[in-house]
């Protein structure tokens, strides 16, 4: 189906900017357990869609005060609508528990494709905005959350995947991790958050580069350019979860302050100007140029 050719053609990064149609959120169930034998108790939260396939599954250990956001839309968690919703409700979901850090990670073997395409293809113009009103929401959510935040990066991170990894505090990637803002190579000029994002997390020069040359850094190179902090060849999670017990260890006044202090002026600058990012990019999208592309593009695909 042509639903599953577009997430393959994503998880080989081949295109930055994508788009689904998908399914919406309309319950979300929450179990505790217990484990037995076990000091620490985990509380699992998971946001369901119509067809009872969870999109993200949240864990909080009450005794380390860690927890984990699993994206999970196989193959390769694509974001949708209802996925940026997930995510974000995720958040706040957290942020509502005694969790003093996050791990954000995938239960699949791509830690986000970026953007769904057919999100962006002869969209209902309604959609559309919800949709970037949700990946817009999922940076502010990210970036100014009071908790510290962890991405583990376990596969390929193109665009708004990369966006997501570079928004939290701290980067820790496999070998597979592959990662960057690569718009620049398919003729779309990444929104200018993003591209602050990746300013401020590589520099300048780098950010220049990365951005015009529509850049994807393999996991090697990206710990050369400060785009992650760590790369591991051990079981990703489990290192997240050792190192966010250093975050935890710092006051939670102190390390939000100081955040924020870095922070606040660019997620103030994003929100005063979402709604004319939004017009943006609904008028790219609607735009000829771009909608004849996508159709061959997509065309392209049925056929391989």
């Amino acid at each position: 189906q042509i639903s599953n050719t577009v997430t393959n053609l994503l998880f080989c990064g081949r295109l930055s900017i994508y788009a689904s149609s998908s399914f919406f959120i309309i319950t979300m169930l929450s179990t505790t357990f217990r484990m037995i034998g076990a000091r620490r108790v985990c509380y699992q939260r998971c946001l369901l869609s119509s067809s009872s396939s969870s999109l993200v599954v949240t864990s909080v250990n009450e005794e380390t005060k860690v927890a984990t956001l699993s994206m999970n839309r196989p193959p390769v968690n694509s974001l949708s609508l209802e996925l940026c919703e997930a995510i974000s409700e995720g958040i706040k979901e957290i942020e509502a528990t005694k969790a003093q850090a996050m791990i954000l990670t995938s239960s699949t073997k791509v830690f986000s494709a970026g953007l769904d395409l057919l999100e962006m293809y002869e969209p209902e113009e309604q959609r559309l905005r919800e949709f970037w009103t949700a990946v817009q929401q999922v940076y502010l959510d990210l970036h100014g959350s009071r908790l510290a935040t962890i991405a583990g990066i376990n596969g390929p991170a193109p665009a708004a995947g990369c966006m997501m990894a570079m928004a939290c505090d701290y980067r820790i990637s496999n070998r597979k991790g592959i990662m960057g803002l690569n718009e620049a190579q398919f003729g779309l000029v990444a929104p200018p958050w993003m591209g602050d994002l990746m300013l401020k997390t590589v520099g300048q020069r780098e950010a220049e580069k990365a951005l015009m040359l529509g850049t994807l850094y393999p996991a090697e190179d990206a710990l050369q350019i400060g785009l992650i902090d760590e790369l591991v060849d051990d079981d990703i999670v489990e290192v997240c979860k050792e190192r966010a017990l250093k975050w935890t260890k710092i006051p939670p006044h102190s390390r939000v302050a100081s955040k924020m202090l870095l922070r606040q002026h660019q997620l103030d600058k994003v929100a005063a100007t979402r709604s004319e990012d939004l017009d943006l990019f609904v008028n790219v999208c609607f735009s000829d140029k771009v909608q004849k592309n996508l159709g061959l593009y997509l065309e392209s695909l049925k056929k391989k």
